[in-house]
């Protein structure tokens, strides 16, 4: 409890301190966070950490020039070091949006305390589960279990604690049969306690992952080129919607990413600030960003300029319907922010970033989207996937797909690569299941480069290139 109030007192006195320099606003956040990792390479241990972070960032805005200060030594000489430096230069102007007034303090509910979490005997429980299959040539099993502790403070009067226990799990297998081989990487991650890590059931996941690559090297058998051109059915599954609706939708409308900002670093979008509300799927997607999914990889309830976390309907019935705005850009835009300002660390600035984004379930079922299917591919999985610097154009290849012939689902398709327009892509969406998942992952952006929790999925979504 003491160091709770210490961190509290640092960061009210880092804004007392701020606020001498006459700004037009000001922030203060901490972060303390801890976590413990493991990595295993076939069975044994590679290596361990224990990683320990404490630190804080401080931001104004001043003749509307936006300044950000950061450090990990908090002690009031520090501060007063740290907001010391000149802070007049010509820059780019920078305002924020009027927001309202958050107190509080929310912690994130936790089934079974994180803390007790053995996380190294999980991951041997994972290793074993998968060395049980001959097939399975090399594994690669890391894992972290750690809480984060956010203090935010600003001179608008917002105050706001936040704490968020996690966890992660990253896997790599090679399965073979001694002439070919594939390898499937797996993410795995939660918000909340042991309770919430074990819904994941990761150690019954792996091995099927594994069973359902050998099965297409054994049983898959390569389409000629021909016969590939001429698919223009497309079934895909969570996995696969879910990492399309996060490249070819989030990203590019993350307003950053409209108005510019990001260019030089990952690229900017299809849409500007002149095509926004333009149709760019079929009435059929409707697609969300909505962070306070309980249990989910990107859970949060505020973000880091001290605004609460909203659903952002990205896509309404096709029509693009919501950028993913900070307060800066909100002002631009002239209305209020969606709570969309995230950072990897106290020592980053906070950006434009994505929570839990995915495209809305239907209201069929697997078995009703086959029977559509004349000829076409259901695909279950990726093995990698590229995008252009516009995000207009993605190519994604098939790790476990099928052949689907007049409704029935036959062998595994070993050489599937499903390529398109992002617009194209969206427009072809026909039918979507009641079936519905989420996947863990982490997203980078920014430079430096930042890397956030997230979660992306949808439902089995039925393409259709070939028009109506």
């Amino acid at each position: 409890m003491r160091e709770r109030e210490d961190l509290f007192s640092a960061a009210e006195y880092a804004l007392g301190v701020a606020e001498h320099l006459s700004p037009e606003y000001a922030e203060a956040f901490i972060e303390d966070s801890y976590s413990n990792s493991y990595a295993l390479e076939q069975g044994r241990l590679n290596g361990s950490s224990y990683v320990r972070e404490k630190g804080i960032r401080i931001r104004i805005i001043r003749k509307k020039r936006l300044y950000t200060f950061s450090s990990n030594d908090l002690s009031e000489g520090a501060i007063k070091r740290l907001l010391s430096r000149p802070v007049d230069f010509n820059g780019v102007n920078t305002e924020m949006s009027k927001e309202g007034i958050a107190k509080g303090d929310f912690k994130c509910s936790e089934r079974g305390s994180i803390d007790d979490l053995d996380m190294l005997r999980e991951l041997l429980s994972m290793d074993k589960a998968l060395s049980r299959q001959k097939h399975v040539k090399f594994r690669n099993i890391y894992g972290g279990a750690g809480r984060t502790i956010n203090y935010f403070i600003n001179s608008e009067g917002s105050h706001i604690r936040q704490e968020v226990p996690g966890t992660m799990v990253f896997a790599s297998i090679i399965v073979g049969n001694g002439k070919e081989t594939r390898q499937r990487m797996l993410n795995y991650g939660t918000v909340g306690g042991i309770k919430e890590f074990e819904k994941l059931g990761i150690a019954e996941q792996l091995p099927e992952e594994a069973k359902k690559s050998f099965n297409v090297i054994e049983k898959g058998v390569s389409l000629p080129k021909q016969e590939l051109s001429g698919i223009r059915e497309v079934i895909i599954s969570p996995e696969i919607c879910g990492i399309a609706a996060h490249e070819s939708v989030g990203h590019p409308n993350e307003a950053d990413r409209v108005f510019g900002r990001e260019a030089a670093q990952a690229g900017t979008s299809y849409l500007t600030k002149n095509t926004l509300g333009m149709m760019v799927g079929s009435r059929e997607v409707t697609l969300v960003d909505k962070p306070d999914i309980e249990g989910a990889n990107g859970f949060m309830l505020y973000d880091e300029e001290g605004v609460k976390g909203k659903e952002k309907i990205i896509i309404k019935n096709g029509r693009q319907n919501e950028l993913l705005v900070n307060r800066e850009y909100a002002k631009v835009l002239g209305r209020k922010s969606n709570g969309s300002a995230r950072s990897d660390s106290f020592s980053n600035e906070p950006i434009v970033r994505m929570s839990n984004t995915y495209l809305e379930p239907g209201r069929y079922s697997i078995d009703d989207l086959e029977a559509e299917v004349k000829n076409g591919v259901l695909m279950e999985s990726f093995t990698e996937w590229n995008i252009d610097d516009t995000r207009s154009f993605s190519r994604y290849q098939a790790n476990e797909a099928y052949i689907i012939k007049n409704g029935r689902v036959g062998k595994p398709v070993k050489n599937f690569i499903l390529e398109s327009k992002t617009l194209d892509f969206w427009k072809a969406v026909r039918m979507r299941t009641k079936d519905f998942r989420l996947y863990a992952g982490s997203c980078g952006k920014g430079e430096p480069m930042q890397g956030v929790n997230v979660t992306m999925g949808g439902p089995y979504a039925l393409l259709n290139f070939g028009g109506e």
